[in-house]
């Protein structure tokens, strides 16, 4: 999994590692999404990064992806008016 580095990341991966059991590495993971997500705590959250990197063909500037995008709803938005009554 990847996620961004933090200090819960350090402990996890150590603690992966070590001796300790499924159950304690399960304990030390409990909450960590829900803090990182909801509670934005930056020490103890766990932040997954990454999950969308094999969607990227290629390197590109934001204000290109930006400009992309628009391209795209526009093109999409020229049909909407069969969806609107």
């Amino acid at each position: 999994m990847r996620q961004i580095k933090n200090q819960f990341a350090k402990d996890y991966a150590k603690a992966e590692y070590s001796q300790i059991s499924d159950e304690e590495l399960e304990k030390l993971g409990s909450g960590a999404l829900y803090r990182a997500a909801v509670e934005g705590d930056e020490k103890t959250g766990d932040f997954l990064a990454g999950q969308i990197s094999g969607m990227v063909n290629k390197e590109q500037p934001a204000a290109e992806i930006i400009k992309e995008m628009f391209e795209q709803a526009e093109e999409v938005l020229k049909g909407a008016d069969k969806w609107v009554k």
